[in-house]
């Protein structure tokens, strides 16, 4: 059999993913394993670097062909802890929203909320790497994803968390990232890979209790990864990530 190429997310939300596919050493024989940030993951799966990569969603529409691999997300239903909204205002006096470089899917869903449930009309702003250690002007909000979060509770006086909002938007759950091949892989590869991230979700509370003291600073590994995030891509799930690429098609 070949031998595939596979970008993984590196956040904490992926550690039952990073746990099965690191313990699993049949796996290794079948895949290199590269971590990366999730916009990263993206561009390497786009530009055929990789066989298979945990994608945010908004990268799909640009795909010519593409299949999901597995049954397997990163996802929530209701609150996240991770995307969030952060401002020194309410969002609805917002004139500038900065938006994280590191996924488009968090970015995409802020427009897509200010546009469907706030009715707002801010400055988009693009970011590079240590934007959110800069001052906020006062009218201005940013979306900050993933574990930098946990450093930033309680900083700003208005925090808004987008996979909650999108919940209460839409009564849907929400998917950030899939995996995803842009070329057939083998019946083979994804029983196996399937598998092997399904060993990794069957054994959160093992983990919670092994990676506790190594988690980033502020987290609750046994909240974040048996309440906030949402594994399995379920037929709730795939019809929140329908949804959600038809308004990234229309806009």
């Amino acid at each position: 059999m070949r031998k595939y190429s596979i970008s993984v997310v590196s956040y904490t939300n992926t550690l039952p993913f990073r746990v099965g596919i690191e313990t699993n050493p049949y796996f290794h024989q079948m895949a290199d394993i590269y971590y990366d940030y999730p916009a990263v993951c993206a561009q390497k799966l786009k530009n055929d670097e990789v066989d298979v990569g945990l994608v945010p969603v908004a990268l799909l529409p640009e795909l010519d062909t593409y299949q999901i691999i597995g049954n397997y997300c990163i996802g929530a239903v209701g609150r996240v802890d991770t995307v969030q909204l952060y401002g020194n205002v309410p969002v609805e006096n917002m004139k500038e929203v900065l938006l994280d470089y590191q996924s488009r899917t968090s970015v995409e869903l802020m427009k897509l909320l200010a546009r469907k449930f706030w009715n707002i009309s801010p400055k988009w702003t693009s970011t590079n790497p240590g934007f959110i250690e800069n001052k906020l002007p006062k009218d201005a909000g940013m979306v900050v994803i993933g574990d930098r979060n946990f450093l930033m509770k309680n900083k700003f006086a208005y925090e808004y968390d987008l996979a909650q909002i999108w919940y209460e938007y839409s009564g849907l759950p929400f998917v950030f990232a899939v995996w995803v091949s842009k070329k057939p892989v083998s019946d083979e590869f994804e029983k196996v890979f399937d598998a092997t991230l399904k060993q990794g979700i069957t054994r959160i509370n093992d983990i919670v209790q092994q990676y506790q003291q190594q988690a980033p600073e502020g987290v609750d590994l046994n909240l974040y990864l048996n309440k906030r995030i949402s594994y399995s891509l379920d037929t709730k799930k795939r019809k929140a990530l329908d949804v959600f690429l038809t308004y990234l098609n229309s806009h």
